[in-house]
């Protein structure tokens, strides 16, 4: 993930370009990994780091904090943060890379909430300060194409029976923009100063995707995520000057864009025109067994300016 510039250099600007923030404040880095935001942080000025993580790679950290001169400012720390007890009651910066494939999925965020609540300071700031799930329009008939024709030979033998398996799980995967025939919804917000846990999932958001383009088959939805930095608490996420997309009209980025694709076996062919809508409901719920799997629930049908289906469609996509 270090390789991932876009993610990265969002963090790096915004904590070099707001040292007076840093300087002299105790961070906590949630899920710190390498511990290249701790280094960030350090060099901005903090005047404690205490990084924490619940992998082998907390050992590479404690390395690269020492080869780097930095020991006196960065505390290693190996376990949940749940389960840990800091060596400060509260902390003035609270910071991490939790965002997971399409934002939820795998995601850190349940940890870094219950740091937040636990030892955030009143006035303290949440890095990042804010995140968007956004959701829009999949068309590409060259894409599907390919796919029915691989799975259908495959070194010459037949294993079609694996395009269910494509209809029942998110693909993650990068969109070339000219298969997005609409702009983004949101479908979630999350200012992550206030935002609270049983707020994550939701049983229905409506939204309505407007066609930019004549569409010959709807063949799927696409799901993607922003992320802003803001550097006041009271900020809302247009007052932030850092920030970064995983669209994929932006900058490729390792989480690329989550890939729900439509089950044209089972639901009846969509043609739109340009500036007729799609509407509909999107749900999200973690699994029951894991709670790092992720439930996504779309009903939706067409609405143009003389026809509106009465038929809604509904479809299921997990990712495990």
């Amino acid at each position: 993930m270090l390789r991932d510039s876009v993610r990265t250099d969002a963090y790096r600007d915004f904590i070099y370009e707001n040292k007076h923030l840093f300087a002299d404040k105790i961070v906590l880095d949630v899920g710190c990994g390498s511990g290249i935001l701790s280094l960030f942080c350090a060099r901005a000025g903090a005047a404690k780091v205490i990084a924490v993580d619940n992998s082998s790679i907390i050992n590479k950290a404690r390395e690269i904090v020492f080869v780097n001169g930095l020991s006196d400012k960065i505390q290693c720390l190996s376990g949940k943060i749940e389960d840990l007890i800091l060596p400060v009651k509260q902390v003035d910066i609270i910071i991490s890379e939790w965002m997971g494939y399409c934002l939820m999925y795998e995601a850190m965020l349940d940890s870094v909430l219950w740091a937040r609540d636990r030892y955030l300071a009143p006035n303290g700031l949440m890095v990042p300060s804010h995140a968007t799930l956004r959701l829009s329009l999949f068309a590409d008939d060259d894409e599907i194409a390919d796919k029915m024709t691989y799975w259908s030979s495959v070194y010459g033998f037949d294993m079609s029976c694996m395009l269910a398996r494509a209809y029942e799980e998110v693909d993650i995967r990068t969109v070339r923009p000219k298969a997005v025939p609409s702009r983004s919804e949101i479908i979630l917000q999350l200012p992550l100063h206030t935002i609270r846990k049983d707020e994550l999932t939701f049983s229905g958001v409506d939204f309505v995707l407007e066609a930019e383009r004549d569409i010959d088959h709807l063949q799927g939805f696409v799901i993607h995520f922003d992320v802003a930095f803001a550097a006041k608490r009271e900020d809302d996420i247009q007052e932030a000057k850092v920030t970064f997309s995983t669209g994929p009209s932006g900058r490729e980025t390792h989480w690329q864009q989550a890939l729900a694709l439509i089950d044209t076996s089972a639901t009846k062919a969509i043609s739109l025109k340009c500036g007729e809508h799609v509407r509909g409901r999107i749900g999200l719920r973690k699994g029951d067994e894991n709670s790092r799997d992720l439930e996504i629930t779309i009903n939706w049908r067409t609405k143009s300016g003389t026809t509106d289906s009465k038929v809604m469609s509904q479809q299921s996509w997990w990712m495990h």
